[in-house]
């Protein structure tokens, strides 16, 4: 009954270090919090995509 100790120990060990690694993977995906311009704390816009100018509103074709 001695491995029980450790299991529960190891079992844990390995959430923690899951939720942590999962947690700076959303974290990334929302964007990097510091560009690589050297300006710390201070972010890009990121470029929107422009209306076309054509008639067509069928968003399948």
């Amino acid at each position: 009954m001695t491995v029980a100790p450790a299991l529960r120990a190891a079992l844990v060990t390995v959430a923690v270090a899951g939720a942590t690694l999962l947690g700076a993977q959303i974290a990334q995906a929302d964007g990097p919090a510091v560009t690589t311009s050297g300006t710390a704390g201070v972010t890009t816009p990121q470029a929107t995509p422009s209306p076309t100018a054509s008639g067509d509103t069928n968003p399948w074709d």
